[in-house]
């Protein structure tokens, strides 16, 4: 009988001991590093995307519209935009000097020669010496010209058969329809560079946002956000309507962008505030103080009390004693 009461003892001493508990280790603690870059801290504000140097093609010749450019088409130096009477007009060159005259053998000198010249030979026509002066090279340089181009051959060439622009050209949407009747001065299409741009229309009382030469970002209908400097800040203000406020027309130039994107709205960020050269951490790393302020926590556990400075695209400059670049600091999830 004694041995059964021990027996049962044991067995109650056994079910009511509990095996030792096993920690769960501690997940790994998201980390960033404290870095040293610029920040800036940008306003928003809506602009629209087009094409430089706009402006109208009109028509150089009388007769019958027979063919244009589809939109979208670039053209380059030494082809034609448009075709009239079932053969192709308006040869483009690349100049700053519009066509004011016509070319030939007895035109005066002048620096609408030069550039005729600097284009022939552009084009792999030896028009002799490129200067102000027309001379026999020159008419032989028109003539090859207007031979591949199965134009009448005789070395002159009216205000018409070429358009001089500053470069590559771009067409846009048609001003007018083939087969109707076109003269000289009626528009044709609508033209532009192939240089990309964006025009905002800041209120003028917030002028001083924008500054010529200026770094500014656009985010795109793509979502792509690019590189932008401010090339020039309208002097005169203007006004839509009676009820809106005056604005001045700010051009921004986005360069190696080649889509076709035009008049589509994007978001232009002006420097409002800029920090050069900070020591900068994700603001997720910033841990409230009680009492007031912030630290940084470090990987073993110790908080680094930090002043903030500027805040810009989800970092937030910092400075304190033991603040350096490199050091590794504990973030929010």
């Amino acid at each position: 009988m004694r041995r059964s009461v021990v027996l049962v003892a044991l067995v109650a001493a056994g079910c009511g001991s509990e095996a030792p508990a096993t920690e769960t280790p501690a997940a790994p603690r998201e980390t960033a590093t404290v870095e040293r870059t610029d920040l800036v801290d940008r306003e928003n504000l809506p602009g629209t995307l087009g094409f430089a140097d706009p402006g109208t093609l009109a028509s150089g010749v009388s007769g019958t519209l027979t063919g244009l450019r589809a939109p979208g088409t670039v053209v380059t130096r030494g082809h034609s935009l448009y075709a009239v009477d079932g053969a192709p007009a308006a040869f483009l060159l690349y100049g700053e000097l519009p066509t004011w005259r016509d070319f030939s053998p007895s035109m005066t000198d002048g620096e609408d020669v030069r550039q005729l010249e600097r284009n022939l030979r552009a084009l792999g026509y030896d028009p002799g010496t490129v200067d102000d002066d027309w001379d026999w090279e020159t008419t032989e340089a028109v003539e090859d010209f207007q031979r591949d181009r199965e134009l009448e051959d005789d070395g002159t060439l009216s205000r018409g058969e070429i358009v001089f622009r500053a470069g590559a050209t771009r067409i846009g949407e048609a001003k007018g329809t083939v087969g109707e009747a076109t003269a000289p001065g009626r528009p044709v299409a609508a033209i532009s560079s192939v240089e990309r741009e964006v025009v905002v229309a800041l209120d003028a009382r917030r002028q001083h946002l924008a500054k010529r030469g200026a770094t500014v970002s656009v985010e795109l209908p793509t979502g792509d956000v690019a590189d932008g400097r401010i090339t020039d800040v309208g002097t005169v203000a203007s006004q839509a309507d009676e009820e809106s406020d005056p604005t001045v027309e700010v051009t921004i130039t986005l360069r190696g962008r080649r889509n076709e994107l035009d008049q589509a709205p994007v978001e232009v960020g002006f420097a409002v505030e800029a920090a050069r050269d900070a020591l900068a951490v994700p603001v997720k790393a910033l841990l409230a103080r009680q009492g007031g302020g912030y630290a940084l926590e470090l990987p073993d556990g110790r908080k680094l009390p930090v002043e903030t400075g500027l805040y810009a695209d989800d970092l937030v400059e910092v400075s304190g004693a033991g603040v350096r670049e490199g050091l590794k600091v504990v973030t929010a999830r």
